[in-house]
């Protein structure tokens, strides 16, 4: 009889356990969730080129303004490559292309130095000129004729600017044979500056 009270006790602590761990286990028991995003973007690309140079990698770019230079004269005579002499004329294509993937503008600006020769205490500059404008304007200077201010540029465009050079006749025989005897050097700096629009 008391082996089988202690049996009934033992069964009873037992069911006992289970519902309680139950009742437990129910009482920890809660909704979760969760998730995981992770985005990206790529750097917008920087890439200004003139010609087939990028000034973003690169300080300097090829500009052979004179390098081709055509005689104009009635006579046709010849003169020797990236040379000037009277009667010649030339002219050479800026290209510039905006290849960033954001909108840009550039300033252009050109430096002009032109040699002198002293004739009987008179002092005479290169009588070449320049013009970027097709021709409908001629200066000394061309940072006179080009205007220096921001342009903007929109992504993958291209824009041409030309740039024309004649040595006219007229300056006289004694001027002009006097610089062919000093052979001085005309020299066109040009300076190109971009950036991304604000």
């Amino acid at each position: 009889m008391k082996k089988n009270r202690t049996m009934k006790i033992a069964t009873l602590m037992l069911a006992l356990t289970l519902i309680t761990c139950c009742f437990v286990g129910s009482t920890f028991a809660k909704y979760t969730s969760s998730a995981t995003q992770t985005d990206s973007a790529q750097v917008a690309k920087w890439s200004f080129k003139v010609g087939e140079t990028d000034i973003a990698t690169s300080n300097s770019f090829v500009f052979d303004l004179f390098k081709d230079g055509v005689t104009y004269d009635e006579a046709g005579n010849n003169v020797a490559a990236d040379k000037v002499a009277p009667g010649t004329l030339g002219e050479f294509d800026i290209v510039l292309k905006n290849a960033s993937q954001v909108d840009a503008e550039y300033t252009i600006k050109f430096t002009v130095t032109l040699p002198t020769v002293t004739i009987e205490e008179t002092t005479h500059k290169l009588p070449i000129k320049f013009s970027v404008d097709g021709g409908a304007t001629w200066d000394a200077d061309l940072a006179e004729l080009a205007d220096a201010t921001k342009k903007a540029i929109a992504m993958n465009a291209e824009e041409t600017i030309t740039v024309q050079w004649k040595w006219d006749f007229g300056e006289g025989n004694a001027v002009d044979t006097a610089f062919g005897v000093a052979a001085p050097e005309v020299a066109v700096r040009v300076d190109i500056t971009a950036e991304q629009v604000d």
